[in-house]
């Protein structure tokens, strides 16, 4: 069978405090053998199930200006008074090499991200209303009620921004989500703009 190549695509996904994304995230890295996952830089603490290397890479706020200063970014953001990262090298050179790339970021690191010339898919995760959403806050059990509230304010304007994306999902059923965001990455593959060498290979070249 003949092979048509083509370029591979970062894929974001966006979505409130708790709007479920780094879940969807996990569970499309496990059935998805040709995407893999950005790793961003924060300085934030790490939280109980969070691991350095595997969640973040969780570095101080010294480094991250260092970083910035050196233009190794592809994107940074100032969040909740921490900050988030995406390493431009290590997006690139795995783009290259032929892999799709899934991040979650935050709005604003999103529209960054848009600005540069990368292949790029953004896909808007959120609960069915603000009402679910601020259950899931609390039960989460990570953030003071001060903070959940400064999340919920920053959710409010993160809607704002929805028109800025691509694709909306809607996380009211969890394997819905993951099975909604899976058949997006999909769709996206088969556009015809992907492929590299469809004339050439069909005349046989």
């Amino acid at each position: 069978m003949a092979k048509f190549d083509k370029k591979s695509f970062l894929i974001i996904l966006i979505s409130p405090s708790a709007g479920g994304k780094s879940a969807i995230l996990k569970r499309v890295l496990e059935e998805c053998d040709d995407v893999d996952y950005s790793i961003s830089y924060t300085t934030r603490k790490p939280r109980i199930n969070e691991s350095n290397g595997v969640d973040y890479y969780f570095i101080s706020e010294s480094e991250f200006k260092e970083l910035q200063a050196a233009g190794d970014l592809l994107e940074s953001a100032d969040v909740h008074d921490c900050w988030y990262g995406t390493s431009r090298k290590f997006i690139e050179s795995e783009l290259q090499k032929g892999k799709h790339i899934i991040m979650d970021i935050d709005v604003q690191g999103a529209r960054q991200i848009l600005q540069q010339d990368i292949e790029v898919v953004t896909i808007f995760i959120i609960p069915p209303d603000i009402g679910v959403l601020t259950k899931r806050l609390n039960d989460r059990g990570t953030d003071s009620q001060e903070e959940i509230e400064t999340r919920l304010q920053t959710a409010r304007k993160e809607m704002e921004e929805i028109d800025h994306f691509d694709y909306l999902v809607i996380n009211d059923d969890f394997e819905t989500a993951v099975r909604d965001v899976i058949e997006i990455i999909c769709v996206e593959e088969k556009k015809v703009k992907r492929f590299t060498n469809i004339k050439d290979i069909f005349y046989g070249g």
